[in-house]
């Protein structure tokens, strides 16, 4: 019978796959398919991967182009209705995260539900819990993004407006946000922490193809009035 929720991971030579690996095998509920995507990682990496290997429904190690190219192959690997991207490096909050999400998913009353998350920094004084507005707006995502960590998604999503865009290498998932929302898109609050995001990952690098990336994507859906001539500090630093 059809799982009502995939877990993907990706990872390629994560230090943390062990923690990652480790979440999803203690869930108090364990009625889900796990699919992993690992690309190609060193060996001292895969032998850490190769101890959960009786737990997973599908495990590949192959050469990628990316993340969204891994989260892809995912994707077309998964058979839930509703999809997590749990990626290397990335933890459930507790051990019944599942098992209080899955009546969520069984009223099927969203196409995405979308909960709070906890940000990991190096420094246990950096850490804070991020919450999320209980309704969408789309101007929310204009300095703003969801933690695909604490978000469910109905795989057909990705079937009526495609997979990840693979040219982006790192503002993919605030994209396909963005498509949602202008398509109509359910979106339903769980105001509960439900994952613990590792703030290390490329997305939180400042580089000049972060920074070009990001001007792509939001004038191909705000106008210019919005972008351009603001106060806010964010958008300044990329259309200044």
């Amino acid at each position: 019978m059809k799982n009502l929720l995939s877990i993907i991971t990706v990872c390629k030579n994560e230090p943390f796959i062990d923690q990652t690996c480790q979440s999803v095998c203690k869930q108090s509920c364990q009625d889900f398919e796990w699919i992993v995507i690992d690309g190609s990682s060193q060996p001292e990496s895969l032998l850490k991967l190769k101890k959960y290997a009786p737990r997973f429904n599908y495990f590949t190690s192959e050469p990628d182009t990316g993340i969204y190219n891994a989260m892809n192959k995912g994707i077309k690997k998964a058979h839930g209705e509703y999809l997590l991207f749990m990626n290397g490096g990335d933890i459930f909050y507790n051990n019944k995260v599942v098992e209080t999400v899955l009546p969520y998913l069984k009223k099927e009353t969203a196409d995405v539900f979308y909960g709070d998350s906890y940000r990991l920094f190096e420094q246990p004084k950096d850490c804070f819990v991020k919450t999320y507005p209980d309704k969408l707006k789309k101007s929310f995502f204009l300095t703003n993004t969801l933690a695909h960590q604490s978000s469910y998604i109905k795989r057909e999503l990705f079937e009526k407006y495609q997979g990840y865009r693979e040219d982006f290498k790192i503002v993919s998932d605030k994209e396909k946000w963005l498509k949602f929302i202008d398509n109509g898109v359910r979106f339903s609050h769980i105001p509960l922490v439900l994952s613990c995001f590792r703030m290390n990952g490329k997305s939180r690098q400042q580089s000049s193809l972060l920074l070009k990336e990001k001007k792509e994507m939001l004038e191909s859906y705000f106008p210019r009035k919005e972008l351009y001539g603001t106060n806010i500090p964010y958008l300044q630093q990329i259309f200044d």
